[in-house]
């Protein structure tokens, strides 16, 4: 479960009686059931994770009455330790070598190598913390191909509140977006982890199986030898 889930059933458990609280749990449960069959009916990678952003979108559609105070350009939690799954790092690593966006490898590789919950991250909006897709306008230059978290996430609080060190920004809960992306991150081989290591990692194998199809490409087209030469058993035209 993602934290948010866990920390909604936890202040659940202790404002509910016990037959409301087992009743909603068993609500929780049923539909994390039905979103995990739901999410492994699609090819893992960049398929499911647009189906799980679809997802997401939807109950962000059906919650709009709940206004936030997030609006482009503001960029605070775009330098923040946040975490993605395998599919998403997929959709995004195929997004942004099919675009061609460029992106700063060094500062990718420096944030990678961190540990979870870095010191660092605690130091705010800095240029080592600073998103790799985040524009010099503080636009998502790959918002169209955003992580889970990154869609799901936003704030009712006003926004000094997330550009001040220190500040106490509440989020908008949605809690059927919390079951969706748990039921994600709950699928076989669906690695969950920092977005600058699942990113620098997915890049890596869409870039080594490139070379390998490009490779294959090259051989394919420099090869001058017919099928019928290429088969030793057929029979040659006199």
């Amino acid at each position: 479960m993602t934290p948010q889930l866990r920390n909604l059933l936890a202040v659940y458990k202790t404002t509910l009686n016990s037959e409301e609280f087992e009743s909603f749990e068993r609500e929780v449960n049923r539909l994390l059931n039905h979103y995990h069959d739901l999410l492994a009916s699609y090819r893992p990678g960049a398929e499911r994770a647009t189906v799980t952003h679809e997802l997401i979108e939807e109950q962000i559609s059906l919650n709009s009455h709940i206004k936030t105070t997030c609006q482009k350009g503001c960029g605070a939690c775009c330098h923040l330790e946040v975490e993605i799954s395998e599919d998403d790092a997929d959709r995004l690593a195929q997004s942004i070598l099919q675009q061609g966006i460029v992106i700063d490898e060094e500062r990718l590789q420096a944030q990678a190598t961190r540990q979870r919950l870095d010191s660092q991250w605690a130091e705010g909006a800095i240029q080592s913390n600073r998103c790799v897709l985040l524009g010099d306008d503080n636009a998502c230059r790959n918002y169209e191909n955003r992580p889970a978290v990154c869609r799901k996430h936003s704030v009712v609080t006003p926004v000094s509140e997330c550009e001040t060190l220190g500040g106490n920004p509440v989020p908008r809960l949605i809690p059927l977006n919390e079951i969706i992306i748990s039921s994600a991150i709950s699928q076989e081989g669906n690695q969950f982890g920092a977005l600058p290591k699942m990113l620098a990692a997915a890049l890596t194998r869409l870039r080594d199986v490139q070379k390998i199809h490009n490779l294959d490409f090259k051989d394919g087209a420099e090869s001058n030898i017919s099928p019928r030469e290429a088969d030793p058993s057929s029979e040659k035209a006199p």
